[in-house]
């Protein structure tokens, strides 16, 4: 196969070793790898002729790779080395860290999965959006401790945030209904903050957005949550509520933060959509 594997120049050196060692398997294994930087990485130029692209980096590296694409529902099929910090679409994929089991992954004839491109605002996002003290945590945390403990500086952020704790509403409008809301999840998939779950329902395929929306978002609230991720309940509490639609608007006085895959994107107001282009993963 020829695949032009995309990720970070600025990888910490442990994640650029492990970059390093999945290209040896793949050459070894008789692959054509081509080497491609996702800051400047364009398809339609680069890489062509490519059977697959794979992306290795976590949510955010895919997120912003596929963005930047004149034209992502063009790209080849695409699969994702995890080499992230959370890595919610990996997970949900079922690709492996190990470099011998994800090349097996790429020739083990197992079906492709189609998505369609969720759009916030224009962008795509592709495992998660929240608004609320998610999103809030998320704009706290400190990149260069994110290198050195990994998923325990959204910890750290959350804590520090304890003092502060964000408490004003949005309003969510699908165009059917309008609700307001002090925390709120769009969901593509089953895993959120690792292999810990919001919504059973939640998977790539839906042909709509999941939305889980918390009418109140105090620290009892979080706790809840916590718990209900990591227990896995059937049952939302109190007056939790799960939406299914193909866009929302959320609208806002206090400009929260929007996080996407990992990362602050932008600040509410925001439209989210679900459009008709899809992207393939093998």
């Amino acid at each position: 196969m020829k695949l032009a594997l995309v990720y970070n120049e600025r990888l910490a050196p442990k994640r650029m070793a492990k970059v390093q060692q999945l290209a040896r398997v793949l050459e070894l294994r008789g692959h054509c790898v081509t080497h491609h930087f996702g800051d400047s990485f364009d398809a339609a130029h680069d890489s062509g002729d490519a059977d697959c692209i794979v992306l290795a980096g976590g949510d955010g590296t895919a997120r912003l790779v596929i963005g930047k694409q004149a034209d992502p529902a063009a790209l080849p099929p695409l699969a994702i080395y995890p080499t992230g910090t959370i890595n919610l679409l990996a997970r949900e994929l079922g690709y492996s860290r190990n470099p011998e089991v994800f090349a097996d992954s790429l020739v083990s004839g197992r079906p492709a999965r189609t998505t369609r491109l969720a759009l916030l605002d224009g962008q795509p996002f592709l495992a998660c959006a929240s608004i609320g003290f998610d999103a809030h945590t998320v704009a706290r945390v400190s990149e260069a401790l994110k290198l050195r403990i990994g998923r325990f500086a959204y910890v750290a952020a959350l804590l520090a945030m304890v003092r502060d704790w964000p408490h004003e509403p949005v309003v969510i409008d699908t165009g059917t209904e309008r609700l307001d809301a002090e925390a709120l999840f769009v969901l593509r998939g089953r895993y959120y903050a690792g292999p810990w779950t919001l919504d059973r329902q939640a998977h790539l395929e839906h042909e709509r957005l999941r939305v889980l929306a918390l009418p109140q978002a105090r620290k009892r609230d979080l706790a809840l949550l916590i718990g209900y991720a990591m227990l896995g309940s059937h049952r939302p509490h109190g007056k939790w509520r799960f939406l299914e639609t193909e866009r929302l608007t959320i609208e806002s006085e206090h400009g929260h933060p929007v996080q996407a895959d990992g990362d602050v994107v932008n600040q509410a107001p925001v439209t989210i959509e679900l459009t008709e282009a899809t992207v393939t993963f093998l």
